[in-house]
């Protein structure tokens, strides 16, 4: 399996969900869905493992409704930064 970040996941799982599952973003290019993910990660407490085991240890603990608040909050942070601050001209420019 190799060295795993879960939080990577889970984060991407629920960005996914809440935002571009539903449309919710201005810009869903790389660019920004990438900054947004790398902001979100830089606050969040990172889970690495190294097996299947630990990689659905980690997992299952994202139904702690602390978890998924605070990745929900630094999703939602994240994505008002990179809206009001996005790293390449706005479409028609």
């Amino acid at each position: 399996m190799g060295l795993y970040n879960v939080t990577e996941a889970l984060v991407k799982e629920a960005f996914h969900a809440a935002y571009e599952e539903p449309g919710r973003l201005q810009c869903a290019c790389a660019r920004c869905t990438e900054d947004i993910l790398a902001l979100a990660l830089n606050h969040l407490r990172p889970h690495y493992v190294s097996t299947e085991a630990g990689f659905a240890y980690v997992k299952a603990q994202y139904f702690n409704p602390q978890l998924q608040s605070d990745i929900l909050r630094e999703l939602a942070v994240a994505v008002q930064i990179v809206e009001a601050h996005p790293r390449h001209p706005a479409v028609g420019e």
